[in-house]
């Protein structure tokens, strides 16, 4: 009864997986999309159609969208590998312990990179909106 337990526990994390992945492809969806606007953006620009160009939709909140679902996706990975290696440190097999502190350090490292990255949007766009002081001036 407690091996079918823990098979269970074991198809919801994978069920749960599947589900990020999901997830984390939709970003990247979402990111594929956001270059092609600004493909088009730039050809509008060098065909000098500044009409068409216009017309596209922003990029900011496709990108932001994209960082934010894989920014949350990588948070459940990390939480995987938080729990994997709490497993293995109560268990009695080196390799194992090394190999859950390899992938939680590689996890970590990751959100963190997301992390970075959308910090990095997110700002640039606010200085991109901030008018300067030299602006705000009277003539």
């Amino acid at each position: 009864m407690e091996q079918q337990a823990t098979q269970r526990e074991q198809l919801n994390t994978v069920n749960q997986s599947l589900v990020f992945l999901a997830f984390i492809i939709f970003s990247i969806l979402l990111s594929f999309w956001a270059v092609l606007i600004q493909r088009r953006q730039l050809v509008g620009t060098m065909e000098g159609t500044a009409r068409a160009v216009e017309c596209l939709p922003e990029i900011f909140p496709i990108r932001c969208a994209a960082g934010s679902i894989v920014l949350g996706a990588l948070g459940f990975f990390l939480c995987l590998a938080l729990r994997a290696w709490e497993a293995a440190a109560q268990g009695d097999d080196p390799a194992a312990r090394h190999s859950a502190g390899v992938n939680l350090a590689a996890s970590l490292f990751v959100f963190l990179a997301a992390l970075l990255r959308l910090d990095d949007l997110q700002s640039t766009q606010l200085r991109e909106n901030t008018p300067s002081a030299d602006s705000t001036l009277p003539a």
